[in-house]
């Protein structure tokens, strides 16, 4: 270990250091004087950019408007070359070509020039030479359109192979070649400018960086002890919510579960001593119908008790169906979903469109969509007040997904009252198989309850 009076040289000075700072940072005048720093450095970066901005939208202008000059003197010669071929063929459909050339030609033109007006309020770039030339050249070609439907095609000819013409021509291309070249002077002074603006946005930028490096060091100390406490103290809390979480969950899947016993234990005791005790009085009637010299009276009797009592043991087997259903374990889900929407749709009045597909998952999971497409169908028979009803099953992305859509009000999911549970049930139902329920619903706008599970999935 060195001695330690070799330590203590080294050490003072930068512990004198670090107490002259925190002083500094502790006067009076230190944050005013970084807040007015920042505040510069905002103001000449927010100056820069404004100042990029512009010479950035300025410079893509002008390069349209270079762009559509280029395309007016190329549909320029579109229509002389219209112009000779329909000298040459006088087809009117030539001449047609002619004209809409010339409205094209029009149309970029003017676009053109809009854009070095826009770009240029110094009118360095100078484009009268230009229009007069244009108006000159499409005159001429006017005149040669205008010879030809008076049969006077040879002096159409001359005079579109003369001299004349081809120094049109040649003045239309020096013309433009100068306008380009004065545009292309204009964006080159535009882009220096925007060099130097960069630089000076560059420059802002490192200032404000510094100054936001300062102000952070000077807050370091003081928020980083905050933010521990804050931080454990958020911990604590997420940890106490997880657990109240888990154990909320754990009692919702325990009472959907136990929903669920009580429901096949109520099923099996209508179907074993109820059941039994209809089914012998059905044999009861059926020995009393073949006791001779009944009188009429009590046979209508009889015959009215026991369309009663068909009714009731249909009751009581609608009843179990609903409780426990035997479709789901005898014939699957998907023919179990059809029966059931077939039965939905004759207690609503209105028809109930199934799209059903095979899906592999296993009994409790095939039991979760059922209850899903029955609890659904349910609240829409109460409150939807639809003309229709679709049901889905299909598989996609390893997930089974199940929705019933209806065209009915609607509601709003979040102003659901704390009383109704058939919404949290079905979630709880849903998530205890590793899936998720969504609602997607608004007033008016019908209802969609979609249910996602794995496939593969097992019950939690």
């Amino acid at each position: 270990m060195p001695p330690p009076s070799t330590q203590a040289p080294s050490a003072a000075p930068v512990n004198r250091l670090r107490s002259s700072f925190e002083m500094a940072a502790r006067g009076r005048y230190t944050m005013p004087i970084v807040i007015a720093l920042g505040l510069v450095g905002m103001a000449v970066n927010e100056s820069a950019y404004q100042h990029s901005e512009h010479t950035l939208t300025s410079g893509i202008a002008l390069t349209d408007a270079r762009v559509r000059s280029a395309e007016t003197l190329q549909l320029l010669t579109e229509v002389g070359l219209y112009a000779r071929s329909y000298i040459l063929t006088a087809e009117p459909e030539e001449a047609s070509r002619y004209h809409a050339s010339v409205q094209q030609m029009q149309e970029t033109k003017a676009s053109a020039f809009e854009l070095f007006n826009k770009v240029d309020p110094r009118r360095s770039i100078s484009v009268e030479p230009i229009e007069r030339l244009i108006v000159e050249h499409i005159r001429a070609t006017d005149e040669w359109i205008e010879m030809v439907r008076r049969g006077e095609r040879a002096p159409a000819i001359a005079a579109a192979a003369g001299s004349a013409s081809l120094a049109r021509r040649d003045a239309l291309r020096a013309a433009f070649a100068e306008v380009l070249d004065e545009a292309a002077a204009v964006q080159q002074e535009a882009r220096g400018n925007l060099y130097r603006a960069l630089m000076l946005n560059r420059v802002a930028v490192h200032l404000l960086a510094l100054v936001t490096m300062l102000g952070l060091f000077l807050f370091q100390r003081q928020l980083r002890r905050g933010d521990l406490q804050m931080a454990q103290e958020g911990q604590r809390l997420a940890e106490r919510v997880r657990e109240r979480t888990a154990e909320l969950t754990e009692m919702a899947t325990h009472l959907v579960n136990a929903r669920e016993d009580e429901r096949s234990h109520i099923a099996r005791e209508l179907h074993d001593e109820l059941g039994g005790l209809l089914t012998s009085m059905k044999l009861d009637f059926a020995r009393l119908r073949r006791v001779p010299d009944l009188p009429p009276k009590v046979s209508e009797r009889m015959l009215s008790i026991e369309s009663r009592l068909n009714e009731g043991i249909a009751l009581k087997r609608r009843i179990i169906e609903d409780l426990q259903p035997s479709a789901l374990k005898q014939l699957g889900l998907v023919q179990a979903l059809e029966i059931l929407c077939r039965e939905m749709a004759a207690r609503l009045g209105r028809p109930v469109y199934a799209d059903l597909h095979d899906v592999a998952l296993d009994p409790s999971a095939e039991l979760t969509l059922y209850r899903i497409c029955q609890e659904s169908l349910t609240n829409i028979g109460k409150y939807a007040r639809c003309t229709q009803v679709t049901v889905r099953l299909v598989s996609e992305n390893e997930q089974v997904r199940l929705s019933v859509c209806d065209d009915g009000q609607g509601f709003d999911p979040q102003q659901v009252s704390h009383g109704r549970h058939g919404l949290l049930g079905m979630r709880v139902r849903v998530e205890s198989h590793g899936g998720h329920l969504s609602i997607d619903s608004a007033p008016g706008s019908g209802t969609t309850v979609s249910a996602r599970i794995p496939i593969g999935a097992a019950n939690a």
